[in-house]
């Protein structure tokens, strides 16, 4: 890239990213940062632009093998200035060699967030995720028989490389610390769904500071979920959904008829699991938990005391 091409695209690319994890509270933390009136998001959230072409989510016709154009028609832009930040949220980020490969050198010298949950518990709201809001877990998999797979290998759940790894993609430190290696710990903001989901307004206002944003929005801000997982009342209504969706672009008609829809066919909350398949999922991953700790100033304290309180 020439530097006046570097110069050019610099007026425009992200600068701030949130490159994970999936299932940890990413999109409601890129719907407040969106509200913030010095921030502009990606128009489809997560635009994707940085996937391996081998990710269920790529797209030939958007990616950075193809056309930066389709990226920046993302982002709609004040003509007058450049926002404070910019955004782009697409989690799966963590684990694409291609994302590794370009967004630690662009030229915003963007910084990224990392957002980690329990183990166990993002790999359960994977596994709802992708069996009821979509089609990739099959209707008739309990959430024992999904972990049984996971550890035996061979399925491929109709591409989808997210449901495939989630053992492997659970295993964050690894992943980090190739960013870390990438970026420096300085252009990182790693954090825990637990403290998101214990005090939103105070990881708000932390995460306005690291980023430079004015903290004081937040303080009075209503802090709404997003993309949380459901149960179709509607079984042969949610595959009509899935068929169609698919076809839809991704503005507000698109958005307004999902908010329709789920108030028809969506019931709150996932599957009940059973209890003996989480505890055993939470043994796997503690072993890992000290380093996490250490090397990225993180308290695990609620991921091991779900260990602890674990039936044996």
């Amino acid at each position: 890239m020439s530097r006046s091409t570097a110069a050019a695209q610099a007026e425009w690319l992200p600068d701030l990213f949130i490159c994970g994890v999936p299932k940890a509270g990413t999109s409601a933390v890129h719907a407040w940062l969106c509200d913030h009136p010095d921030v502009v998001g990606a128009r489809d959230k997560e635009a994707c632009f940085f996937v391996d072409p081998d990710s269920h989510i790529y797209r030939p016709e958007a990616n950075v093998r193809s056309d930066w154009e389709a990226y920046r028609q993302q982002f709609d832009l004040p003509g007058d200035r450049r926002p404070a930040a910019i955004l782009d949220s697409t989690p799966a980020y963590i684990y694409q060699e291609t994302a590794l490969r370009h967004i630690p050198d662009l030229a915003t010298a963007p910084r990224c967030i990392f957002i980690l949950r329990d183990p166990a518990e993002q790999i359960r709201s994977l596994y709802g995720y992708y069996r009821n809001n979509w089609s990739y877990i099959p209707e008739a998999m309990s959430f024992e028989a999904y972990v049984a797979a996971l550890h035996a290998g061979g399925e491929t759940f109709g591409g989808n490389e997210l449901a495939r790894d989630a053992l492997g993609n659970a295993d964050y430190l690894r992943y980090l610390r190739r960013w870390r290696a990438a970026l420096g710990e300085e252009r990182m903001f790693v954090a825990t769904f637990d403290t998101l989901r214990r005090d939103p307004r105070g990881f708000m206002q932390d995460l306005a500071d690291w980023i430079g944003l004015e903290r004081g929005f937040y303080d009075g801000y209503a802090f709404a979920t997003e993309n949380e997982t459901y149960r179709p009342r509607s079984r042969a209504l949610q595959r009509l959904n899935i068929a169609v969706r698919a076809r839809l672009p991704k503005g507000r008609a698109y958005h307004a008829l999902r908010k329709v829809y789920r108030k028809l066919n969506a019931r709150p909350g996932g599957e009940e699991v059973a209890a003996d398949t989480l505890a055993t999922l939470r043994e796997e991953f503690a072993p890992g938990y000290a380093a996490l700790e250490r090397e990225f100033g993180l308290d695990l304290s609620a991921w091991r005391g779900a260990v602890e309180s674990s039936p044996s």
